[in-house]
């Protein structure tokens, strides 16, 4: 068997080549990603009927016109150079005010215009082994970033069905910086409804935000009990929330699917995890195969810094110095406890 798979996806406006890569493990799990954006297209659970359990599209073009609607739904990419919201797109750093790009009213979501997720990373296939590493540069000033950030992202494949991610960068200058990646994920497919999965977190707080979905820099508590019991609906309704991460987490978040046993838990060296579930997808998207994808499609776990962190003294340093690296590790597992 061999464990990547190498396609062509399309072609970007420009004329280049936007291919596609199939990572695959001894047990028949396969995760496919796209270099345009880094978008993971597909991630197949084994067993006798295929279940591919993230939203996604069939082509490249659906691609391309998503990433153009006034709310994206930014369907599996990684998220960056800085991932939610930046209030008014300014922050402060080294005695000086940066203005980013505004995309979303007044604020800085996700990166801005030219966002990672709108970039064409090039790509190296480890052919022996079920492993991946992107790799993209952003220039200096792009969408009012200090600092040319050299990035690296790595995906491999684990015989253990273990998708592990990692996302490493430098910077010429002091910049900020808060990657994730946006998976929309679905345990039961991604023409299902995840309203029945348990969603579970090992956070006891998550940051209180204003109309506009701008941190206030306060904390809420919701649970004593981490990971014990599901989110409680208030929240899981329109869920679009930063959950603040214990400390001692050695998993940060689950979700579970009953009805066929199958289940997820996420390891993050990052601390928080932002939580949306599709709330405010565009209506009569259509996805792979044809499926009308809605706001109970999938949920996402963004393993990720908290959004507005430059403009919140007491929020995590979201600083990169020059020639520093930054990283973040998430590790997502997959174990049908129906099989165990």
């Amino acid at each position: 068997m061999n464990p990547i798979e190498i396609k062509e996806f399309g072609q970007m406006p420009d004329g280049q080549m936007v291919y596609s890569y199939t990572l695959k493990n001894k047990h028949g799990m396969s995760v496919e990603f796209i270099s345009y954006g880094a978008f993971m297209r597909s991630c197949v659970l084994p067993g006798a009927e295929e279940l591919d359990i993230v939203l996604g599209f069939d082509d490249l073009d659906d691609y391309l016109t998503s990433m153009q609607l006034e709310n994206p739904p930014y369907f599996g990419c990684l998220v960056g150079r800085y991932a939610g919201r930046i209030h008014q797109g300014t922050f402060f750093l080294n005695q000086k005010v940066y203005q980013l790009s505004k995309n979303h009213g007044s604020h800085h979501l996700h990166g801005g215009i030219n966002s990672f997720s709108r970039a064409l990373w090039t790509a190296e296939a480890h052919l022996s082994e079920p492993l991946l590493t992107f790799k993209h540069v952003s220039p200096a000033g792009t969408d009012g970033y200090p600092g040319e950030l050299r990035c690296s992202l790595t995906y491999s494949l684990t015989d253990d069905n273990e998708l592990k991610m990692s996302f490493k960068a430098e910077s010429t200058e002091d910049t900020i910086i808060n990657v994730t990646q946006h998976h929309y994920w679905n345990l039961g497919g991604h023409h299902h409804s995840v309203d029945d999965q348990v969603i579970q977190l090992n956070a006891t707080h998550y940051l209180e935000k204003s109309l506009e979905n701008i941190p206030t820099g306060n904390f809420i508590q919701w649970s004593e009990r981490p990971l014990k019991d599901n989110l409680p609906m208030e929240l899981r309704a329109g869920l679009d929330h930063t959950f603040v991460i214990s400390d001692d987490a050695e998993i940060q978040a689950s979700l579970t699917n009953p009805s066929n046993g199958w289940k997820m838990t996420v390891r993050s060296n990052q601390p928080a995890a932002h939580l949306f579930i599709g709330c405010e997808l565009p209506k009569h998207l259509k996805g792979k195969e044809g499926v009308s994808y809605h706001a109970t499609s999938g949920v996402c776990f963004e393993m990720q810094n908290f959004p507005d962190a430059p403009n919140h003294e007491h929020f995590p340093s979201c600083i990169l110095r020059k020639n520093e690296v930054y990283e973040n590790n998430t590790i997502f597992h997959f174990v049908n406890q129906a099989h165990v």
